[in-house]
């Protein structure tokens, strides 16, 4: 395993622990579809100068096939509707009960990856799988 994409992973769980924390706030007064909007729009007002600037980051997608472009297109209309329902979950049940529903996530991933890509599926990830959905259904029961 590398140990740059552990840091990466660990960052991203503490960050979107900040934005669940933040979110919760926002979507007292806001609606779910705002906040969408909002963020979509200040990634592109953030995003748009340094992908103007590594040209490369642009030319990779020259010589991308039609059945690579349907997947980004896929991609980015699932993770905007992924952002909608976790909104939406963090306004009716709040940040943490929320993130307790969707820590469940990585389970759907390995078994669509294995699905769609035959990508390998072996016990481990389905006993890891069963401990989230158990360790999950510990603290929204008991908690």
């Amino acid at each position: 395993m590398s140990f740059s994409g552990l840091l990466y992973a660990i960052g991203a769980a503490i960050t979107w622990g900040v934005v669940y924390t933040i979110d919760q706030r926002v979507l007292k007064g806001a609606s779910p579809f705002a906040l969408l909007f909002v963020d979509a729009l200040l990634t592109t007002l953030l995003l748009l100068p340094i992908v103007l600037l590594d040209r490369a980051s642009l030319g990779s997608l020259n010589h991308t096939s039609i059945k690579v472009w349907l997947l980004i297109i896929a991609s980015l209309v699932l993770a905007a509707l992924a952002n909608f329902f976790i909104y939406s979950s963090i306004r009716i049940l709040g940040a943490s009960s929320a993130s307790v529903f969707e820590i469940s996530y990585p389970f759907f991933v390995v078994l669509f990856s294995y699905l769609a890509f035959g990508s390998e599926l072996n016990l481990y990830f389905l006993i890891g799988g069963l401990c989230i959905f158990a360790g999950s259904a510990i603290i929204i029961f008991f908690a």
